[in-house]
């Protein structure tokens, strides 16, 4: 069973108010609490659109409702994990790039906390290793991802 802390960030399975049933991508831990039953009782930030609103718990050994964004190796992820990975590394990376955190709890408002210059270096390397390996593993799905990183005309 995985252990989370606060500001893990982790894939659930959620249901949306206009979609149904989703799977969001680079949610963030928001709170944890010892659970007997469980391990853990886990409190993740949801989408706007969620019907259970934010934040939503989980429990830690729900292997079908949360999951870690690196919980497997690279070499073992597919394509879509592959890409949502990749994006975070790059926005984090980016200059003046930051997070939320809840030092409080989740009975409270977030924090914005910009990342050290040490941890954008790190978040730079980790986009380089990803995108190699999308690259390597679904190159169509690579090259649609970088078109949709390239600017559009402006239209007249």
């Amino acid at each position: 069973m995985t252990e989370y802390e606060r500001g893990d960030r982790v894939a659930v399975l959620y249901l949306s108010k206009r979609n149904g049933t989703c799977l969001a991508y680079n949610r963030t831990v928001v709170d944890v609490e010892p659970h007997e039953e469980h391990g853990q009782r886990v409190w993740v930030n949801m989408p706007d659109d969620a019907a259970l609103g934010s934040p939503h718990d989980f429990f830690a050994d729900d292997d079908e409702g949360i999951w870690p964004m690196e919980a497997e190796a690279i070499e073992d992820q597919l394509p879509v994990r592959l890409t949502a990975n990749l994006t975070w590394y790059i926005e984090a990376a980016a200059p003046n790039s930051s997070r939320l955190t809840w030092p409080s709890g989740r009975g409270h408002l977030p924090v914005r906390v910009e990342f050290t210059e040490k941890a954008r270096a790190l978040h730079a390397h980790m986009a380089a290793h990803y995108l190699e390996q999308l690259h390597a593993v679904d190159p169509r799905g690579f090259e649609d991802w970088v078109a949709s990183f390239q600017p559009t005309p402006a239209s007249t």
